[in-house]
């Protein structure tokens, strides 16, 4: 397999590249510093990979990226991470329910599990959906332990 590089720069590309490196957000800065060792120090992806702590396949995505869109394609790409899908009311209205027993609501068992929240949050309509795991998050957050409850 032939090795990819970034494509030649123009010295305005250089300069906003390297400012990217010093002063961006983390993962655009990371992108930033691999696109001027690919393109200006003609590093080889797998040893990008090592500096960096980049997997290859992601690091060539972002090479071709750079190579057919320029600059503003490592900007305005999306962040990583996981997205918070609860906002702190929907968190606070869990933390509120599991301080009740199950039976104010209606239900028929004495204690609350991870399990037995998930499934009333989703029936009652307060999420649409959730995890045992995420219940488990939240509570975590509040600092409310089901089992000295």
């Amino acid at each position: 397999m032939r090795p990819i590089f970034a494509r030649a720069m123009y010295p305005g590309e250089v300069r906003r590249l390297y400012k990217l490196v010093r002063e961006g957000k983390k993962q655009i800065s990371k992108r930033a510093k691999a696109i001027v060792l690919s393109g200006i120090y003609r590093y080889k992806v797998s040893e990008i990979s090592r500096m960096l702590d980049f997997h290859p396949n992601h690091l060539r995505k972002w090479i071709h990226r750079f190579n057919h869109e320029g600059i503003e394609s490592i900007i305005d790409a999306p962040e990583i991470g996981i997205r918070r899908k609860f906002d702190e009311s929907i968190k606070g209205k869990i933390a509120k329910i599991v301080k009740k027993p199950p039976r104010k609501y209606g239900l028929s068992f004495s204690d609350w599990t991870l399990y037995r929240l998930k499934y009333y949050l989703e029936e009652s309509g307060i999420v649409d959906k959730i995890s045992h795991e995420t219940v488990r998050r939240i509570l975590k957050e509040h600092k409310i332990d089901l089992k000295t409850k």
